[in-house]
């Protein structure tokens, strides 16, 4: 008999395709690092004083928490005293803002001179007067370049980037969420198991695995019932001006705002401060955690508080530029989002 972790990973191994039927592109992302760039954008410019110093870094081949601690051994800062947004891939070229808790008489052409030694490009430095947390980004503006296409690849991606501008594209968690061979879901439901909370940031990495399963596992039902640009009765809404919440109670009035793109409906991930929906959204997210013997008591344990995530990404600005190496794709996409998520849609290959 299967575990349910076992059933959770072979729920969503195969994701469906926004772009439906029309054929792929194939090719291949990330042949190099530098085909696959990305920025990262703070919702706030910094003030000009205050003893945290920004750090705009770009860097190759680097992930977030190694540029973290080079950064901080130039100065002798603990952990705790830099700050960061998000993390970004390693196999890539990324441009981000860092905080460093530096005295106030530590003069910027000082500082600047240390950090010439780490093989990275400083871009920036300001002060400010909040460090840099978890969750202080923006968006995310990507350049990716895909390679070894054929000379048809352009009418192709053009027809699918077509369809997703105008329906949009499931917010799915990518695979680097769970884990090779998914077993950070494993882990976390040996934590469910075990009946313990989440203690530091790793266990924190597994218990959101185990929420993104369950967000991926809802979202593939909902496209399954043929209502994935249907709005239900009692699904939370989200703005798209403010990002303010609301239980969907005029569903004809909310239906019309989600078909003009002034609001998108929102997917669980599960915890006892997420805000629930309630009448039929709340049943399919209900029936959804019963069947794998979970409830909001369980991420309680876990010290897991929750929220909502959309459901759907808006690619307005999507772009396909034909190159000699392949075709470039710039897009935008909200902090959390994948942008292997996208491409796989053009891809069309695991």
């Amino acid at each position: 008999m299967k575990t349910p972790a076992d059933r959770l990973k072979s729920a969503f191994r195969d994701l469906p395709f926004a772009g439906g039927g029309l054929p792929g592109v194939g090719g291949e992302i990330k042949a190099e690092p530098e085909h696959f760039q990305v920025e990262e954008m703070l919702p706030y410019e910094p003030c000009g004083d205050g003893e945290h110093l920004f750090v705009t870094v770009r860097r190759k081949q680097w992930n977030t928490a190694d540029v973290a601690a080079a950064l901080g051994k130039c100065f002798g800062l603990k952990n705790v005293q830099i700050g960061w947004g998000g993390r970004k891939d390693k196999q890539a070229v990324t441009t981000q803002t860092f905080s460093l808790l530096l005295p106030l008489d530590l003069d910027l052409e000082r500082i600047r001179v240390r950090l010439s030694q780490l093989p990275f490009e400083i871009l920036g430095l300001s002060r400010h007067r909040n460090k840099i947390k978890t969750g202080h980004v923006a968006a995310n503006r990507f350049r990716i370049l895909l390679s070894k296409v054929d000379a048809q690849a352009f009418p192709r991606a053009a027809a699918i980037a077509e369809k997703l501008r105008r329906i949009g594209v499931p917010n799915f968690y990518g695979v680097q969420r769970f884990g090779q061979g998914m077993a950070n879901i494993d882990r976390a439901m040996a934590m469910v198991d075990q009946g313990r909370p989440a203690r530091g940031k790793k266990d924190d990495l597994m218990v959101s695995a185990l929420q993104g399963a369950l967000f991926n596992i809802w979202l593939v039902q909902r496209l399954a019932r043929g209502e994935g640009r249907t709005v239900l009765p009692g699904d939370v809404a989200q703005k798209a001006d403010s990002g303010g919440l609301f239980v969907v109670e005029d569903v004809a009035e909310a239906q019309q705002r989600f078909n003009a793109g002034a609001i998108l409906y929102t997917g669980p991930i599960f915890g006892p401060k997420m805000k629930a929906p309630a009448g039929r959204a709340a049943v399919h997210e209900q029936q959804l955690l019963a069947s794998y013997d979970l409830d909001l008591a369980t991420f309680k344990r876990l010290r897991a508080p929750g929220a909502r995530r959309k459901a759907l990404l808006r690619l307005d600005d999507l772009e396909i530029i034909p190159d000699a190496q392949g075709l470039w794709f710039a897009f935008t996409l909200p902090p959390g989002a994948y942008a292997t998520v996208v491409m796989r849609e053009f891809l069309r290959v695991e």
